[in-house]
């Protein structure tokens, strides 16, 4: 069973790839806050421990296709339930 902290870690995670998403796979950190309204910490905390989904080329980050996978099996799940 997942717990309460991990459950809100994965949340804020796949709330920053839809971000990024959403502006054709590659954002600005400005771009990131503006669109999760996360706070300036928990962006870096939480883009530290995406390396694997996020890169981060120049001023921009780069959504992988490991990150564009992620994200549609979490909304595939979230639109099956």
């Amino acid at each position: 069973m997942i717990g309460e902290t991990q459950l809100r870690a994965r949340r804020t995670r796949l709330k920053i790839l839809r971000a990024i998403a959403e502006k054709n796979g590659i954002a600005g950190f400005s771009e990131i806050r503006n669109s999760t309204k996360l706070s300036t910490g928990s962006i870096y905390y939480h883009l530290e421990r995406m390396k694997n989904y996020v890169i981060k080329k120049s001023k921009n980050y780069v959504i992988t296709e490991a990150g564009l996978n992620l994200l549609s099996e979490a909304e595939n799940k979230m639109a099956n339930e």
